[in-house]
């Protein structure tokens, strides 16, 4: 019976190492699917990096480290592959929270295609001062559906060190846009007079 939940437990771990290589490797491919990527950054919450990915990954090298001390050769294959699977959740998560400024749109992240936002569908955004840097909120429609049906918002925190560059872009792909839609002043107490 023992033996039979080794290789089960063994068969698991096998598994979790595929699974995390392919994310990693998906993860990967689809950062270099992105082009003319003008701007990015972490934004993971353990200082820019991915928190539970990178906690998850120092507990095993930590671990790891002391297996190939006390020289328990018998262990080392399992701690390997942990840290194999630890290593490929940092990868995937840490490419999957960054977020990329591209000529095309806003991509919050690089797994999730509703999280990547074209510059034509956004309709309006409003900046909020943070303690770190500055919170954007965009208002974007979804493609083929009504305005009302398909009304979206998405934040995006900006670090101080970036606001300049990132509001140079917004600047430039929507303010021209944003301001040809803006309603003409209208002098009331005129209207009202005559």
């Amino acid at each position: 019976m023992e033996e039979i939940l080794s290789l089960f437990f063994r068969g698991v771990i096998v598994m979790f190492t595929i699974a995390s290589t392919l994310l990693a490797g998906y993860s990967f491919q689809n950062k270099l699917r992105l082009r003319k990527v003008r701007l990015s950054w972490r934004a993971g919450k353990l200082r820019g990096y991915p928190l539970f990915a990178t906690v998850f990954l120092g507990i095993v090298l930590g671990l790891s480290a002391i297996v190939v001390f006390t020289g328990d050769i018998a262990r080392f294959p399992i701690f390997f592959a942990y840290a194999w699977i630890g290593t490929m959740w940092f990868i995937s998560s840490y490419l999957a929270s960054k977020y990329y400024i591209t000529d095309y749109g806003i991509v919050k992240n690089i797994n999730e295609p509703s999280q990547t936002i074209p510059w034509f569908q956004i309709l309006d955004y409003v900046e909020r001062p943070e303690k770190n840097g500055v919170e954007y909120l965009f208002n974007y429609s979804e493609m083929d559906k009504s305005l009302i049906e398909g009304y979206k918002q998405l934040k995006l925190f900006v670090p101080r060190n970036r606001y300049k560059a990132v509001k140079k872009i917004v600047s430039l792909k929507l303010e021209n846009k944003i301001e040809g839609q803006a309603i003409p002043d209208i002098d009331l107490k005129r209207i009202q007079e005559d």
